[in-house]
């Protein structure tokens, strides 16, 4: 009976270092458990340091459905657009204000911030150019012209791209046989002289300058 006594005894003793065990466990586990952080929205970047405030209207058939469109993210609108010569003045006096901008909101890997451009809402329409000129420089076929997000994209109304090169597309829209808008998917550069010099003989010819607005570069200055 002692025997069973003194047994019964040392499983209690066992059972409660046992415990005081596993509580010591629990509160290491918890106190290495990482701690939620409050989200700062102040903290996220943005990849382009800017945008243009005036997006091209579109039309309700799905632009994903047509395979043979050239896509085009909406924030790549008039990045790299053709704007008439005699409006040097007031691009220098954008692209001084937009070099400050970046300056003051550049960070390691984005922008904390986005500069909005909101002039020439009437792109290259008061030029009265027409549709036709595209036809100066050599291309590929025409194709449809789409914008939006990856999914997502819209026929823009009058819209067109045509191939210019390996991976350099002019794309604008047009109405009634005038050009509304005419830019470049990216700069020309020197792998491609050929089109480079189409594209100043263009700008020559019809008094335009190519503006690189996130490069901060003006293509075809007299």
């Amino acid at each position: 009976m002692q025997r069973f006594g003194a047994l019964a005894l040392v499983v209690c003793v066992l059972i409660v270092v046992l415990g005081l065990s596993l509580g010591r466990h629990r509160k290491r586990l918890f106190a290495q458990k990482p701690q939620i952080k409050e989200f700062d929205p102040n903290s996220l970047l943005f990849s382009l340091p800017t945008i243009c405030d005036e997006a091209p209207p579109t039309v309700q058939s799905a632009g994903h459905d047509n395979s043979d469109a050239f896509r085009m993210h909406e924030d790549d609108w008039r990045q790299i657009e053709f704007i008439a010569r005699e409006a040097l003045p007031q691009i220098d006096h954008e692209m001084a204000d937009l070099e400050a901008f970046k300056t003051a909101n550049r960070a390691p890997v984005g922008w904390k911030k986005v500069y909005v451009r909101t002039e020439r809402r009437n792109g290259l329409s008061p030029s009265r150019l027409p549709y036709g000129l595209v036809d100066s420089i050599p291309h590929g076929a025409t194709q449809t012209l789409t914008i939006g997000t990856p999914g997502q994209e819209m026929a823009v109304e009058g819209g067109f791209a045509a191939r210019l090169g390996p991976t350099l597309f002019m794309y604008g829209r047009q109405s009634q046989g005038v050009l509304v808008d005419l830019g470049l998917n990216r700069s020309p550069n020197e792998n491609e002289s050929t089109q480079t010099q189409s594209l100043l003989a263009l700008c020559k010819k019809f008094n335009l300058v190519i503006v690189d607005w996130c490069a901060g570069r003006v293509i075809g200055r007299p």
